[in-house]
């Protein structure tokens, strides 16, 4: 009777559970596990969203944020993505006990780290982790040789070829460089600019100054007695606004003879347009073609969400986010930090700010170009 009964309570099993296999491939699902795709990617980011870099972090949070949501919104969407977006208020060692408290609660999967003194506090532990790491840093070479360091910002790699096509174009005899007292600058200026301007035969003065500079009419004084045909201007927004000021009324700026750095476009959110009229900038093409690609519909909806034309921080951010879901519909999660490296240096897309592919150091290279100031617009330069 209990043999009888024992086969009874195994066949109702069998049919119980044959019941629920047909249940689930009814409802679309596999009768057995399949890719983790649900598993959420944890994101954790390092960034100055208070302090005198605000414009920068708050930039990266809202693009970044943006695209989380319309990431998600997407029919199908297969990946997950949760991000800490934390504040280190531009001081590094607030960065390093943010890394900290960070993997305390967990290793993330992906790190987001910047600016340049506070990415560089923690560079060397996050290599010692293995983690991949995206640097908010303009450094010409600071991917070279890295293992897990990605960019999707544009950089001092991409910025000092333009300055030396733009001296071939205009063909100056003497020419002014004023730059701010940063290791990143230096660089780009003592390695790349300098020794190309020098192999032209051109005559070159170095205006250097210090992050807390604020008066610029010594410099401005400088750079007139110099008599150059062309200036080329470093430095972040506000630096870039004395520099102008200082510059214009001793009639320094023309049509041409000025070019600056990225910073430029947005210190020329702050000075009017007869103050950047004439004034060449080094500038992504998501800047000066606006409507390119997807970058149109794209500034459309940033508009409509926040109220606000983008920077093109935003739009970097954006597509950052936009690797590293890619990435993540390609894995199995979760993923080894090996696994997540792979995936991301083969990342093949189109983003809003171009195409999203990356070179052999881990380098976003985005599309720049010489941009013009006129009626307080950013084009193309068109002899460019």
């Amino acid at each position: 009777m209990k043999k009888k009964l024992a086969i009874v309570i195994g066949a109702l099993v069998v049919i119980a559970l044959g019941v629920v296999v047909v249940q689930n491939m009814q409802n679309g699902q596999p009768d057995r596990p399949g890719p983790a795709k649900s598993v959420p990617v944890r994101v954790a980011t390092n960034i100055p969203i208070t302090g005198p870099l605000a414009i920068w972090g708050t930039s990266i949070q809202e693009g970044g944020s943006m695209a989380l949501e319309e990431l998600a919104a997407r029919p199908g969407a297969s990946a997950v993505i949760k991000v800490d977006w934390q504040d280190n208020q531009g001081d590094p060692s607030t960065a390093v006990s943010l890394l900290q408290q960070q993997y305390m609660t967990g290793a993330p999967d992906v790190y987001v780290s910047g600016l340049k003194p506070q990415a560089m506090a923690i560079m060397d532990q996050l290599v010692e982790k293995g983690t991949p790491n995206f640097v908010w840093i303009f450094d010409l070479a600071i991917n070279q040789g890295s293992s897990n360091n990605f960019r999707t910002l544009v950089s001092y790699k991409l910025e000092a070829p333009v300055y030396l096509n733009y001296v071939d174009r205009v063909k100056p005899k003497r020419v002014a460089i004023v730059y701010i007292q940063l290791p990143h600058s230096a660089e780009e200026f003592d390695t790349v600019v300098v020794p190309g301007l020098e192999e032209r035969g051109i005559a070159v003065q170095q205006e250097i100054y210090d992050f807390g500079h604020k008066d610029f009419k010594d410099i401005a004084a400088k750079v007139k007695a110099f008599g150059p045909d062309l200036i080329i201007l470093n430095g972040f927004q506000g630096h870039l606004v004395g520099l102008v000021r200082a510059l214009r009324p001793l009639g320094l700026i023309g049509d041409g003879n000025v070019i600056g750095t990225y910073d430029m476009i947005d210190a020329a959110k702050v000075l009017a347009p007869d103050e950047v009229e004439g004034i060449r900038v080094v500038a992504p093409r998501f800047e000066t073609r606006p409507t390119e690609g997807k970058a149109g519909p794209w500034r459309e909806r940033f508009q409509a969400k926040y109220g606000k034309a983008p920077l093109y921080i935003h739009a970097y951010a954006y597509d950052m986010i936009t690797v590293i879901h890619d990435a993540a519909t390609r894995l199995t999660l979760p993923a080894t930090k090996e696994q997540w490296i792979n995936a991301i240096s083969a990342t093949d897309a189109e983003g809003i700010t171009g195409p999203l592919k990356f070179d052999e150091d881990g380098d976003l290279m985005t599309p720049v170009e010489v941009g013009v100031y006129r009626n307080g617009a950013l084009k193309p330069d068109t002899a460019d």
